[in-house]
């Protein structure tokens, strides 16, 4: 077994164990005090976000202004008062808990722009990966065609696949626990602490690791196969 072999082996069982673990277990600090102004309720919308004028002929026209939104993984924490949100409708009453909302926030008060770059970097980085992916695969059609698979280009092709995926994982995970840290420092919601959630698509690794692997068992089929028709 090869050096390589065994490291992306070791890796590939870590990542399974990892993964296990954090959609196993949750952790969240408590970010969420008390205040006499803490509310959340429903209102009008704010002229911040949208303003009516009133024409001559009676008739009202609504603007709105811009905003940037952002998807929340929340955790609700329970009122001084011991009150909870409740959903009341045809007798039935349930006890409702937000995990994830969306937030809208003014162009005006967005403090900084650095989530939606993070983000966007995160979806190019994305894009990049699934073109060579076609790329790989239109390439290994061919040398199907031509009986050419196990072969030292195809490995390497495999691995390189694994690692960009690998990256791909890893580089959303560390951007996804980034831009939540900003939002846990710069957005503050009544009864409710944002929580960071790893929402990474695992396959990612896992396929990533696996084609690792099996990149190296090609190289492993091709010194046996050579060793085997130098014994001949």
């Amino acid at each position: 077994m090869t050096k390589k072999l065994k490291v992306y082996s070791t890796l590939f069982v870590v990542a399974l164990i990892v993964l296990f673990m954090s959609n196993t277990f949750r952790y969240w600090s408590r970010g969420w005090s008390p205040a006499p102004d803490n509310k959340m309720e429903f209102a009008e919308i704010p002229a911040e976000y949208m303003t009516r004028d009133t024409l001559e002929d009676g008739e009202t026209v609504s603007y709105g202004h811009p905003y940037v939104t952002y998807e929340l993984n929340v955790h609700s924490w329970s009122r001084p008062d011991h009150k909870v949100l409740l959903s009341t409708a045809q007798g039935q009453t349930y006890k409702v808990d937000m995990k994830k909302i969306k937030v809208s926030i003014p162009t005006s008060r967005v403090a900084s722009e650095v989530p939606m770059y993070v983000i966007g970097s995160s979806a190019i980085l994305a894009g990049i990966v699934c073109f060579w992916i076609l790329w790989l695969v239109i390439d290994l059609i061919s040398r199907i065609h031509h009986g050419e698979i196990f072969v030292a280009k195809v490995a390497r092709n495999l691995e390189i696949t694994g690692i960009l995926l690998s990256v791909l994982y890893l580089y959303q995970l560390a951007t996804s626990y980034l831009v939540t840290q900003y939002f846990i420092a710069n957005i503050h919601l009544a009864d409710h602490s944002i929580v960071f959630k790893n929402e990474c698509n695992s396959m990612y690794i896992f396929t990533g690791l696996g084609l690792m692997i099996i990149s190296q068992i090609i190289l492993m089929g091709m010194d046996l196969k050579e060793e085997q028709e130098l014994t001949i």
